[in-house]
């Protein structure tokens, strides 16, 4: 039967390529904004992610990086080390700053590349130098691209011209992104003589998380806030503005492929009508019917999936190009439950109409 469905769907080549290109644009809609939904999800706060920390200890009342400032006197660091439980507490500072760059606000987060003490070096660097000098500064890829900022150009961060010496990854944040000085740099820039912004707290192994908090928080001047707190406090201010509406675009998109995928499966199963009629003039049971029918919706599927799921990545790789901000990410688990609902609604559309052809006289075949 799958040979018969084959042969018969190629028989019109016109009519299997619109059958297949509703299907595959419809894929490629639905896979590049769950792409998309999917690229912001994964990529915001990716580099808080990556900090090491159990937990970031805040001045008292501070609960993310941007909305309350945390000033932290470096003494408290020793505070710290002393609190049973704690293996180690690392300063870490940043603050975000604006610089103007072709009549326009450029927004970074400059952190204090710490190289003694390990702390607040990019996630990844993909181009230049992975550690900046003196008087050089790593900004995010995104920025880089989208600001035309190269690297080896000079850029104005505070009152001080810092050279550009490479490009980092997953530090970029919608309306600004994280950036690295020197730790010699970032003081000059952030003003904190004698403070820092944060103290990373690790764990001693074997170590009650909550018990080490609550002996942190004794002194009523810090707060101790989990690393999973920390992350989703400072993600929250994107992910609570933007990805909703990301969602609702995709919920419609969802919406109108399925729809396209189920209109163009079930045009090209009435349109039909006249093939399966004669299969049944010439002694085919309803039950090979039914069969052949499906075989060519799920063939038509499958088809349009991969030509489609081969446009969103093509799609999603070139405009990842012109627009550095389009971030995307197609996960397998994605491509595995598009391709089913596709598959899915395919076979739906195609049994609807195939009661009524089942029940197609063959006479009226040869009449027409």
């Amino acid at each position: 039967m799958l040979f018969l469905a084959v042969k018969n769907l190629v028989q019109e080549k016109t009519r299997l390529l619109i059958s297949v290109g509703g299907v595959a644009f419809s894929v490629l809609l639905i896979m590049s904004i769950q792409g998309l939904y999917q690229g912001w999800s994964n990529k915001i706060g990716e580099y808080i992610r990556t900090v090491p920390a159990d937990y970031w200890i805040t001045q008292t009342g501070a609960t993310d990086m941007f909305h309350t400032p945390s000033v932290l006197p470096l003494t408290v660091r020793d505070v710290l080390k002393s609190v049973p439980g704690v293996a180690s507490a690392k300063p870490f500072s940043g603050r975000r700053v604006a610089f103007a760059h072709n009549g326009k606000d450029v927004n970074l987060y400059v952190i204090a590349d710490d190289v003694e003490n390990s702390v607040g070096a990019p996630a990844r660097v993909v181009e230049g130098k992975a550690v900046p000098d003196k008087g050089e500064i790593i900004i995010d890829r995104v920025v880089g691209r989208s600001e035309n900022i190269r690297i080896g150009d000079t850029i104005p961060v505070a009152g001080r011209t810092l050279k550009v010496a490479g490009y980092s990854e997953g530090g970029y944040i919608l309306s600004f992104s994280f950036a690295f000085a020197t730790k010699e740099d970032a003081e000059s820039i952030l003003q904190l003589p004698g403070a820092t912004n944060f103290f990373l707290v690790t764990l001693k192994d074997g170590s009650d998380g909550k018990d080490v908090a609550s002996r942190i928080e004794a002194d009523p001047a810090v707060d101790a806030i989990t690393k999973d707190r920390f992350v989703e406090n400072n993600t929250n201010i994107v992910r609570d503005t933007f990805l909703p509406i990301i969602l609702v675009l995709l919920f419609i998109g969802i919406a109108v492929g399925m729809t396209v995928i189920g209109l163009t499966i079930f045009t090209s199963t009435i349109e039909k009508a006249r093939e399966y009629g004669v299969l049944k003039a010439i002694g085919v049971s309803n039950r090979q019917l039914y069969t052949v029918v499906v075989e060519q919706a799920i063939t038509a599927a499958v088809l349009g999936y991969v030509v489609g799921a081969g446009m969103a990545l093509a799609v999603s790789a070139a405009a990842g190009n012109y627009v550095p901000e389009f971030i995307t990410e197609i996960r397998w688990f994605d491509a595995a439950w598009i391709f089913a609902v596709t598959v899915a609604m395919a076979v739906v559309s195609s049994l609807l109409p195939v009661r009524r052809l089942a029940r197609i006289d063959p006479a009226e075949v040869f009449r027409a």
